[in-house]
């Protein structure tokens, strides 16, 4: 201790807790403050250089995105490049949405047709069959039903046809033909 320290400390008690006190926020502040510098000096920047062919490459260490630095006439300019490691995960985002829209819109008809799996509760499909519910095709029957009207229809326009040729028709223009 210096001889005025020693003096200070011999007056009084009060003093010498003073002095203490100065003493322990002096160091504090100091471990504090070199403490922070080396915090600083260890931390890396926010953009990293690394030595490439006719300048830099520039990364940016938060968002990942390059850019090629180079000298132009008198200055030096970053040019961004590509990502495509970026342009693919959207692209890969993209499909994978679309394909599962396409699965759900291929469900859906398969209920609507009846060709899906059977649903919880229901007895599974034996070889071949289909199972009931889905689009009915007609019978036979409805088929005949539908080409005997086809023939009434095309009878009727037949002689309709002929009366009008041969003027028989009850209309105002009884004798004109086509």
């Amino acid at each position: 201790m210096t001889e005025h320290a020693q003096r200070i400390t011999r007056r009084r008690p009060a003093t010498r807790r003073t002095f203490h006190a100065a003493a322990a926020l002096a160091l504090g502040i100091a471990s504090l403050t070199s403490a922070g510098l080396a915090a600083d000096d260890v931390r890396p920047g926010r953009f990293t250089m690394t030595p490439a062919d006719g300048g830099f490459l520039r990364m940016d260490t938060e968002t990942g995105a390059l850019a090629l630095c180079a000298k132009k006439g008198d200055q030096w300019a970053c040019d961004p490049m590509p990502d495509t490691q970026q342009s693919q995960s959207r692209e890969l985002e993209r499909l994978q949405a679309e394909n599962k829209a396409l699965k759900e819109e291929i469900r859906r008809m398969e209920d609507v047709m009846g060709l899906g799996d059977p649903k919880p509760g229901q007895p599974p499909i034996a070889g071949g069959e289909r199972p009931k519910g889905g689009i009915e095709l007609p019978s036979e029957k409805d088929v005949d039903k539908a080409f005997d009207y086809v023939q009434r229809m095309l009878k009727k326009f037949q002689e309709r046809m002929r009366e009008l040729e041969s003027g028989q028709g009850g209309g105002p223009d009884k004798g004109t033909p086509l």
